[in-house]
C-alpha cells in the first residue's frame, strides 16, 4: 500500500514536459514606425525544442485582410525590404505571404536558440480610401504554430500622437480582449507586455488612431504608372502636332486621274497604303491599254469561275508595277489565265506589288521622312505605358514570374499589332484583337483577384494606349507633294460623286473611253456604284477588251464588280485558305479608444520550425 502512495506521489511532483517539437519562451518586438508609413521591425525570438530541427520559419504576409471592431474592413498589401538574420537564411515569397527560412539543412539544433530578424514593412497600398490615418499592426500574427511565454514590445512612433487613441487586443483572430496586456508610454514610445502565455493560432494587436495626414504622402510604383501613362499620351499628341498634324489640304477640280497615277498608284497616294482590290484594279486599267481582254465564260454552274484573261500582247511600257503584274499574270508561255490558275499563284504578285508600291523611297515621297520616325516614338511610348502600368508594379512587388507574363505576350504580339497597322486590312485587325484580347484578359483577371488595387492602373493604361494608338494612326504627316496629291485625288473623286448628265455627256463625246478609263480608280475610290449609275441613261459601246455573249450594260458592270472583287483569285493560298498580307513589323474595448480586433491589423504573419 505504502508503495502505490510512493507511486502516485512521484507522478503528482513530476515536471511536466511539453509534448510539442518546440516552443517561444521569449518573443521581443521593435518597431520604428515611419513617418511614410513603413515600419522598421526587430524581433527577437528564444525557442527551446524539445527534438532536433534544423531552425524556425517566419512567415511575413504581403496581403493582409482588415478587420476592426465596428465592423468596418479593408485590404492593404505590404512589400518587405532590407530584411537581415543574425545567422544561415533563406527566402521565398509567393503574392501573399513572405517566407523567411532560418537554420542549416545540413545542421541540426536543440535545446535553447535565440534568432534575430530585421526587416522593413513597407505597407504601401489600401483599397479603400479613409478619412484617417492609422497604425494598425499585429504585433504578434495568428500563425504561429506554437505557444509563447511572454511577449515584450516596443514601438516608436514618428511624431506625437494622442495616447487616449492606442488600444491592444489579444486572443484568436477578430477577438477583442485587452486583458493580461501591460503597457506605458513615454513621448512617442509606446513600450508593453503581453502578461501571459499567447497559444499557437493567437494573435497580440495594436491600434492607433491617428489624425489625417498623420503619414505624409509618398509616390509609389502604381502612382508612378499612372503619371506615366498620362505623359506618354501627352508626349504622343505632342509629337503628332508637330510632326503628324498635316497640313491644310486643298481639293482641285480634276477630270482625269493626277499625275498619270495609275489606279495602284492613286490609291497608294489617296490612304498611305494598299489593299488587295487596288492591286486587281490594275486588271481594268491594263485591259483599257490594250494588254489584256476579259472574257466572260457562258457558264451553266453558277459557282464555277466564270471569266477567262487572254494576254494580246507583251507589256512595253515603262512602269514597273505594271509590267510586274503582267509577268505575274501570263508565266512562261501562258497567253491565257482563268482564276483557276491564279488561285495559289499570284499572290506572291500581290505581295510584291504591295512591297514595291508600299517601299521606303514610296512612303517617303508621300510622307516626310522624320515624320515617319517619330511614328515609331509613339509605338515605344505605347510599350512604356504598358510597362509602367502592368509590368513595372508586379516587378517592384517581387511578382518577377507573374510579370514575366505579360511582358512575353506584348513582345509576342507586337509584330501583329505592327501588321494590321500598316495593312489596316478590318479581317486581320479583328482577329489579332479578340485573339490577343482573350489572353490579356485572362492574365489581366489573374492579376486583378490578387492586385484589385491595379484596377485604376488598368483602366487608365487602357484609355490612354488605344487614344495613342489612334494618334499613331494618324501619323505620319504628309509631305508637300503628298498634300498636293491627296487634294488632286480628293478634287477627282469630288468631281467623279457629282458630276452631272451633261458634263458626263460632253466628256464621253471628246472621249467615248472616258467611263472605262475611269472605272478602275472608281473601284479604289470605293465609289463605283455611285460612277457606274450615272451611266444608267448614257449610251455606252462595249469596252474592245470584254468579250461576252452579249452586251447589256448593268450586267457588264455587275461582272466587271464581281472581277475587281474577287481578291481571293489573286490573293489566295490552296493549302491554307487565308488572304496573304504584306510583309512589308490604454487598453480598448472597442470604441474610439482603439477600435482593433486581434490579429485585424497589417504584418504579423506566424511560423514554425522545421
Amino acid at each position: 500500500m505504502k508503495r502505490i502512495w510512493f507511486i502516485l506521489l512521484f507522478l503528482f511532483f513530476i515536471p511536466i514536459v511539453d509534448a510539442s517539437d518546440y516552443t517561444i519562451s521569449n518573443y521581443d518586438v521593435y518597431i520604428n514606425v515611419n513617418d511614410d508609413n513603413t515600419y522598421s521591425v526587430s524581433e527577437v525570438i528564444t525557442a527551446n525544442f524539445n527534438v532536433p530541427k534544423h531552425g524556425i520559419y517566419r512567415t511575413i504576409p504581403l496581403r493582409n485582410e482588415i478587420y476592426r471592431a465596428d465592423n468596418t474592413s479593408d485590404v492593404t498589401y505590404a512589400k518587405i525590404l532590407n530584411v537581415g538574420v543574425d545567422t544561415v537564411f533563406g527566402i521565398s515569397k509567393d503574392s501573399d505571404f513572405y517566407t523567411i527560412k532560418i537554420g542549416s539543412e545540413n545542421s541540426y539544433v536543440t535545446g535553447r536558440q535565440t534568432y534575430m530578424i530585421n526587416y522593413t514593412y513597407d505597407l504601401f497600398r489600401s483599397e479603400k480610401q479613409k478619412d484617417f490615418d492609422e497604425f494598425y499592426f499585429n504585433i504578434i500574427g495568428d500563425g504561429w504554430d506554437t505557444s509563447i511565454d511572454k511577449v515584450n514590445f516596443t514601438i516608436t512612433m514618428p511624431k506625437e500622437f494622442d495616447h487616449s487613441k492606442v488600444g491592444f487586443s489579444a486572443g484568436y483572430l477578430k477577438t477583442i480582449n485587452s486583458n493580461n496586456i501591460e503597457y506605458r508610454i513615454d513621448g512617442n514610445t509606446i513600450k508593453g507586455s503581453y502578461l501571459t502565455t499567447l497559444n499557437a493560432n493567437e494573435a497580440l494587436t495594436i491600434r492607433v488612431l491617428l489624425e489625417p495626414g498623420y503619414f505624409k504622402t509618398r509616390l509609389n510604383s502604381e502612382d508612378l504608372s499612372i503619371i506615366v501613362s498620362i505623359i506618354c499620351l501627352i508626349l504622343a499628341f505632342v509629337i503628332w502636332y508637330f510632326y503628324g498634324k498635316d497640313e491644310k489640304v486643298i481639293d482641285t477640280v480634276e477630270f482625269y486621274p493626277p499625275d498619270n497615277l495609275n489606279s495602284l498608284e492613286l490609291g497608294f497616294c489617296y490612304r498611305g497604303k494598299v489593299r488587295n482590290k487596288d492591286v486587281t484594279s490594275l486588271l481594268i486599267y491594263l485591259a483599257n491599254k490594250g494588254y489584256v481582254k476579259i472574257n466572260e465564260i457562258n457558264k451553266t454552274n453558277p459557282f464555277s469561275n466564270n471569266y477567262s484573261i487572254t494576254k494580246i500582247k507583251d507589256y512595253d511600257g515603262n512602269n514597273e508595277l505594271e509590267k510586274i503584274f503582267m509577268n505575274g499574270l501570263f508565266k512562261g508561255s501562258k497567253t491565257t489565265v482563268t482564276p483557276s490558275d491564279l488561285y495559289d499563284n499570284f499572290y506572291i504578285t500581290t505581295n510584291r506589288l504591295k512591297n514595291e508600291v508600299t517601299s521606303k523611297k514610296n512612303k517617303n515621297l508621300i510622307f516626310g521622312k522624320s515624320s515617319t520616325k517619330k511614328a515609331y516614338i509613339i509605338l515605344f511610348l505605347i510599350f512604356v505605358t504598358y510597362l509602367f502600368a502592368v509590368i513595372l508594379p508586379l516587378a517592384f512587388d517581387g511578382n518577377y514570374m507573374l510579370s514575366i507574363i505579360p511582358l512575353f505576350l506584348f513582345l509576342f504580339y507586337t509584330p501583329f499589332y505592327k501588321a494590321i497597322f500598316e495593312t489596316k486590312n478590318l479581317f486581320l485587325t479583328i482577329f489579332i484583337l479578340i485573339h490577343s484580347s482573350i489572353f490579356y484578359m485572362a492574365i489581366g483577371g489573374a492579376i486583378l483577384s490578387k492586385y484589385s488595387f491595379l484596377i485604376l492602373n488598368f483602366i487608365v493604361a487602357i484609355i490612354c494606349i488605344v487614344l495613342m494608338i489612334f494618334i499613331y494612326l494618324l501619323m505620319p504627316k504628309r509631305s508637300k507633294y503628298g498634300t498636293e496629291i491627296l487634294g488632286k485625288i480628293k478634287g477627282f473623286k469630288n468631281f467623279l460623286e457629282t458630276v452631272n448628265k451633261e458634263q458626263l455627256e460632253k466628256l464621253v463625246l471628246e472621249n467615248p473611253q472616258y467611263f472605262y478609263d475611269i472605272l478602275p480608280y472608281t473601284y479604289v475610290l470605293d465609289i463605283s456604284d455611285k460612277w457606274i449609275s450615272k451611266f444608267e441613261n448614257i449610251n455606252l459601246q462595249a469596252p474592245d477588251w470584254y468579250y461576252g455573249t452579249s452586251f447589256e450594260y448593268m450586267h457588264f458592270n455587275h461582272f466587271i464588280s464581281d472581277t475587281i472583287k474577287d481578291t481571293r483569285s489573286f490573293t489566295s493560298f490552296k493549302s491554307s485558305g487565308f488572304s496573304s498580307g504584306s510583309s512589308s513589323g490604454g487598453s480598448f474595448s472597442g470604441g474610439s479608444s482603439g477600435g482593433g480586433v486581434s490579429g485585424g491589423g497589417s504584418g504579423g504573419g506566424g511560423g514554425g520550425s522545421w
